[in-house]
């Protein structure tokens, strides 16, 4: 098989259009599809069902999809494995983070790996929990970051720190009597997407209350909850470092649920069997650190 329009095959299908692998693998759009037809001749079947200008994987091209990305993952480890011999004098970095870790807590320790190794290439991805472990999986990071637990046998999690989230409301006269019980099934609740670390942790609040709140809105980031409740949207569960200007301004307060201090573990996690490279390894060093503050 021609590996080279394996890769504009697995381009097509994750960039979802045959522009867009072109401008990824910087070629011409009719070369990527000129390499599309050619790998469907090569291998006398149908790869991508047309509709238009729409298309999806067929069957077997599902297949060789899941197989090229596997081949391309293994590329790339194969590629890390070699870089790590070289010292820190040149090279990249490249971190995964859940968006609240890449917002708040990230910058301070990039600032300072920067001062230290100013000579490597520095890129953060910030997507939520799921998303992260998708791109730690295909070997896309050096280092990555969640926000909630992954149970997903191929990666290995280790506890990194705690931090504090809290429940916060509008200064509304109404919310101002509410108690845990009543807050849930009476009020809106602002949420993040499914897959979010935050998502996660709403839920499970909301289980140990033991309620279930009959509306919720559902939006793209703890920012965005902070914004929304301070615009007298309900509540929303958030990390006390997002709503910490608020807070202090007075634009959203914190609600007491008579609960102990909501406490969320972050976690660094790690392909077990695969190389890390120096960069990944200093800072890496650096996270364990932060850990022990």
């Amino acid at each position: 098989m021609n590996l080279h329009l394996l890769r504009i095959f697995v381009s097509v299908v994750e960039a979802g259009s045959f522009s867009r692998a072109a401008e990824a693998l910087e070629i011409s759009q009719p070369a990527v599809s000129k390499g599309v037809r050619e790998l469907e001749s090569q291998l006398e079947t149908t790869l991508l069902d047309r509709q238009g200008r729409s298309f999806m994987p067929s069957e077997p091209g599902q297949a060789l999809y899941n197989y090229g990305r596997s081949i391309f993952a293994l590329e790339r480890e194969a590629q890390e494995t070699l870089a790590a011999f070289y010292g820190l004098e040149r090279g990249s970095l490249t971190i995964g983070a859940s968006t609240t870790i890449a917002t708040y807590w990230l910058p301070p320790l990039i600032a300072e790996f920067h001062s230290r190794h100013p000579h490597i290439e520095i890129r953060v991805l910030s997507e939520n929990t799921k998303q992260i472990v998708e791109l730690l999986i295909d070997c896309r990071l050096d280092v990555a970051l969640i926000e909630g637990w992954v149970a997903d046998p191929r990666v290995e999690a280790r506890p990194w720190f705690k931090e504090e989230m809290v429940v916060i409301a509008t200064h509304s006269p109404e919310l101002a009597m509410l108690d845990p019980v009543s807050m849930s099934d009476e009020s809106v609740w602002v949420v993040r997407e499914h897959g979010s670390g935050s998502r996660e942790a709403t839920e499970a609040l909301l289980r140990d209350l033991g309620t279930q709140p009959s509306r919720t809105i559902e939006v793209g980031s703890n920012e965005a909850i902070v914004q929304s409740v301070s615009s007298g949207i309900g509540l929303g569960l958030v990390p006390r470092i997002c709503a910490r200007d608020q807070l202090r301004l007075g634009q959203v307060r914190q609600l007491d649920i008579r609960k102990p201090a909501i406490q969320r573990q972050l976690y660094r996690v790690r392909l077990p069997h695969r190389t890390i490279s120096q960069a990944g390894i200093a800072f890496e060093a650096m996270l364990a650190k932060k850990s022990a503050i």
